[in-house]
């Protein structure tokens, strides 16, 4: 436990929508240089972008089912789409099916954060709180790569391949 106290408290704050103040594998060295090997395994099988059976069996089963719970309701938005239906999902707010893709991940995002606050409150300095820790700076990573610019040039390099070829 002293370990988790002295990460916590030597990593900077993070906050909605802001640069990460530190890389991911900043965070990785210091949690692997600090943490027990048992606790350090169960942080790096830990990812937003992925759910983990083993995460499941873990001491972070709230943050399995925060997963698990997203991933229904996309699958739901998914299969709405095809069966040309209302999506109706259980756990996302209803009016980001009312946005663009963009603002749907964003809110998508925000609601990951708020989970996540909710998951870490009253787990100071436990595992549970370095493992949110990790979870949000994977999101401010995700959100400080969007680009209007970058996305622009993805489209257009899908939508007209062939100016791409002759520049």
């Amino acid at each position: 436990m002293l370990n988790e106290v002295y990460l916590i408290s030597s990593l900077p704050a993070l906050s909605y929508g802001k640069t990460p103040p530190i890389s991911l594998e900043e965070f990785r060295g210091m949690a692997k240089n600090e943490l027990s090997s048992r606790s350090f395994k169960v942080l790096d099988q830990v990812s937003i972008r992925a759910v983990d059976s083993k995460v499941r069996k873990s001491k972070v089963k709230s943050v399995f089912n925060m997963q698990l719970a997203l991933l229904e309701d996309i699958s739901e938005i998914r299969k709405s789409r095809t069966e040309n239906r209302k999506a109706i999902p259980g756990h996302l707010p209803g009016s980001l099916l009312e946005v663009n893709p963009l603002d749907r991940e964003m809110q998508i995002m925000q609601w990951q954060w708020e989970k996540l606050d909710a998951i870490a409150t009253g787990k100071s300095f436990t595992l549970a709180e370095v493992i949110v820790y990790k979870l949000k700076l994977q999101l401010l990573f995700r959100m400080n790569s969007f680009s209007i610019k970058r996305g622009e040039a993805v489209l257009d390099s899908v939508v007209n391949p062939d100016l791409k070829k002759e520049d």
